[in-house]
């Protein structure tokens, strides 16, 4: 049986609709092997309760689910468009720290969850981002905690280089170009098996294509604000094609559902 990532679920019900019953739901997971019994599903929703991303409610005899903020916050956090938009004040917040070679391992551990976080790699163990680092760094020795020789630091320039090579060298933009391309490269046949979609299931096997192209197109994306992006960045035509996706899907699910079950997405 495949797992089903509660990210997924719930990007599936942004794309769709915010409140869903029961039924619905079950419908929807019943297109993941193993998810039509009802523990599964009934599993994965107490989950997604528990992780306050959804909101069980009484609609009529059917039991309703709504998105809760904390979920739409989640959705809004993970849209590309709000990296872009997001203003730079044209400063650099830098992190650096040593960790002796005996300590191998804790580097290696360390550098993979600064990774995670999407920092750039300017050098050794210089890692910058243009925004506040403060909740970043706060996650991080909640999460790993901290090397001795960590320190911060905030600086409008960087001698020798401007603002563009800084972001040239700082994160891998030859596979988060290839990445972007690999989605830009196959949308047809997605697209495609939307359109002939004619059941639930299909439907959300055509979704479940799409999230996972388009997660890994962004997977690796700092999401840097516009005046950084580099001259040949392909996230924003990622995203037109995502924004294309989900506009047939709605169309695809409206005519298999009553409109009763759609519902707007908030502003």
């Amino acid at each position: 049986m495949k797992t089903v990532d509660c990210e997924e679920v719930l990007e599936a019900l942004g794309w769709l609709f915010d409140k869903l019953s029961r039924p619905t739901l079950g419908n929807w997971l019943s297109a993941y092997a193993g998810y039509s019994h009802h523990d599964s599903a009934r599993r994965l929703i107490a989950r997604m309760e528990r992780e306050k991303l959804i909101r069980p409610g009484r609609g009529g005899k059917e039991l309703k689910f709504t998105i809760t903020e904390q979920g739409w916050a989640h959705l809004r956090d993970s849209d590309p468009e709000n990296g872009w938009c997001r203003p730079w004040d044209g400063h650099w917040r830098a992190i650096t720290f040593d960790v002796p070679e005996k300590r191998r391992k804790d580097r290696e551990l360390l550098w993979r969850a600064l990774r995670a976080r999407k920092l750039g790699f300017l050098q050794r163990s210089i890692w910058v981002w243009p925004h506040e680092l403060q909740p970043i760094i706060k996650d991080l020795i909640r999460v790993e905690g901290l090397p001795e020789c960590f320190f911060g630091f905030t600086t409008r320039e960087i001698w020798l280089c401007n603002d563009m090579e800084i972001v040239a060298s700082s994160w891998d933009w030859e596979e988060i170009s290839r990445r972007q391309r690999a989605y830009l490269e196959q949308p047809a046949a997605r697209l495609r098996a939307l359109e002939r979609a004619d059941s639930t299931e299909k439907l959300a096997q055509a979704a479940r294509s799409e999230w996972r192209c388009y997660r890994s197109a962004f997977s690796l994306d700092p999401l840097l604000p516009q005046r950084l992006l580099p001259p040949s960045y392909a996230g924003q035509a990622v995203q037109e094609r995502h924004e294309a996706f989900k506009t047939l899907l709605k169309r695809q699910w409206s005519g298999l559902f009553s409109s009763e079950t759609l519902a707007q997405v908030p502003q």
